[in-house]
C-alpha cells in the first residue's frame, strides 16, 4: 500500500511537472503557476518551492537554448537587475513572516497588478523604464516568497503591449536568472530521492517538446490570453491557499 500510495506521488509529480513545462513552452510562462501548487502540497511549502525554482530553471534553460538569438536581452536586463536584487529580501521575508499572510499579500498584490495593466496600457508610463524596474522588483520578491515569478511579469508584458511572440522567447532568459537567484538566496538544493528526480526530468523533457510541437499552432493572440488566464488563476489559487492555511 505504501509504495502504490509512493508511485502515485512520483506519477502525480511528474504530470505536474509536464504540464508546466509544456505550458512554459507554448505561452513564455506559467511553468510555477501550472506544477507549484501540487509540488507544494507533496514537498511542503519550503523544499517545494526551491523544486520549483530548480526545474522552472532547467525548464527556461532548455527553451533559451533552442531560442537564445532571438531574445530582447536590453529589455529583459531592466526586468533583470531589480528582480535579483529583490530575490535576497525576499528570502530573509520567507524565512521569518508567516507563510498563509504572506501568500495572501502576494497574491493581491498580483491580481492589482494585473487588474491596472490593462488601464494603463494606453498611458505613456506604461512604455517607461519604471514600470519595467519595479515590475521586474516585486516578480523577484514573489520568485523567492512563493515560487511565482510570472504573474509580474505577465502584467508588465499587458501593460507595456509587449508583442507575445517576443516575450515568450525573450523571457526564458528573465526566468533562468531569477530562478538561479532564488535558488542561491535559500543556499541549498531541494532533497528529492532518485525516482522523483528522474520522473521531473523526464516530465519535463517530454512537455517542453510537446510545446515545441505545439506553439507554432497557436495564434499569438490566444497565447497571450492564455498567459493572462494562467496569472489571474495563479494569483487566486495562491490567495485561496492562504486563506485556507491561515490558524
Amino acid at each position: 500500500m505504501d509504495q502504490a500510495v509512493h508511485l502515485g506521488a512520483v506519477f502525480g509529480l511528474a504530470a505536474a511537472v509536464f504540464l508546466g513545462a509544456s505550458t512554459q513552452r507554448i505561452s513564455g510562462m506559467g511553468f510555477a503557476m501550472v506544477s507549484s501548487p501540487f509540488i507544494v502540497m507533496a514537498l511542503g511549502p519550503y523544499h517545494g518551492i526551491m523544486v520549483v525554482n530548480l526545474l522552472g530553471a532547467f525548464s527556461s534553460l532548455l527553451i533559451f537554448l533552442q531560442v537564445f538569438r532571438q531574445v530582447e536581452y536590453k529589455k529583459v536586463a531592466l526586468l533583470l537587475i531589480p528582480a535579483v536584487l529583490m530575490t535576497f529580501p525576499g528570502a530573509w521575508v520567507a524565512s521569518w513572516m508567516d507563510g498563509p499572510w504572506l501568500s495572501i499579500g502576494i497574491a493581491i498584490m498580483v491580481i492589482l497588478a494585473l487588474g491596472s495593466s490593462f488601464l494603463i496600457r494606453n498611458l505613456p508610463a506604461a512604455q517607461s523604464n519604471g514600470l519595467a524596474i519595479g515590475a521586474g522588483a516585486v516578480s523577484g520578491f514573489m520568485s523567492v516568497t512563493a515560487g511565482v515569478s510570472g504573474p509580474a511579469i505577465a502584467g508588465y508584458a499587458v501593460a507595456s503591449r509587449w508583442p507575445q511572440s517576443k516575450f515568450a522567447i525573450s523571457v526564458q532568459l528573465y526566468f533562468l536568472v531569477v530562478s538561479s537567484s532564488s535558488i542561491i538566496a535559500k543556499g541549498g538544493i531541494p532533497d528529492l530521492s532518485l525516482a522523483q528526480w528522474i520522473a521531473c526530468v523526464g516530465a519535463l523533457i517530454l512537455g517542453i517538446l510537446l510545446g515545441n510541437f505545439l506553439a507554432p499552432k497557436i495564434p499569438p493572440k490566444f497565447s497571450r490570453a492564455f498567459v493572462v488566464f494562467v496569472a489571474f488563476t495563479g494569483a487566486i489559487s495562491l490567495l485561496i491557499n492562504g486563506i485556507l492555511n491561515l490558524n
